[in-house]
């Protein structure tokens, strides 16, 4: 009987912990299929994605070139997964490529029902960071200021 009761509570605790995997990825919303204005991997020459996060936010910077273009787009997002209540006011921004590009910003209010900032796009026919580089992202808000690493998803 307390064999069965066991193997019970061990499949259940397994169920728990399999089941708020998925529910709790710090990167939710700002995952690759949640770019916008591409519909399937075919229409890309490539995409190149690099994430961090610390304990408060979470980043992702994606870098891709549509077939029969010549320039590429950069789209960066930021999400706070920190402690309620989120930033408020003022917030600043810096991200830096090993290639050299990079971009800066602030926004005057940086309440958000979703916490999730998109920072915007780029593009041109400039430098590409290497596919296994690193992105330095700075966040200054109410609460502090901290640096992320990017990391690339290879």
């Amino acid at each position: 009987m307390a064999l069965k009761q066991l193997t019970i509570l061990l499949l259940l605790s397994a169920m728990l912990v399999g089941g708020c995997s998925g529910k709790n990825n710090v990167y939710s919303g700002i995952e690759q299929q949640d770019l916008t204005g591409i519909t399937t991997a075919k229409e890309l020459d490539y995409i190149y994605a690099y994430k961090g996060h610390t304990s408060n936010w979470a980043s992702t910077y994606y870098i891709y070139q549509k077939k029969d273009s010549d320039s590429h787009v950069s789209r960066v997002f930021l999400k706070y997964i920190g402690k309620e209540p989120g930033p408020s006011g003022e917030m600043k921004y810096a991200y830096t490529t090993e290639s050299g590009g990079g971009g800066s910003g602030t926004l005057s209010d940086a309440e958000s029902p979703s916490v999730i900032y998109n920072l915007g796009g780029s593009g041109g026919t400039g430098a590409v960071p290497e596919k296994d580089s690193v992105v330095k992202m700075h966040v200054e808000w109410s609460g502090g200021s901290e640096d992320i690493e990017l990391e690339p998803e290879l």
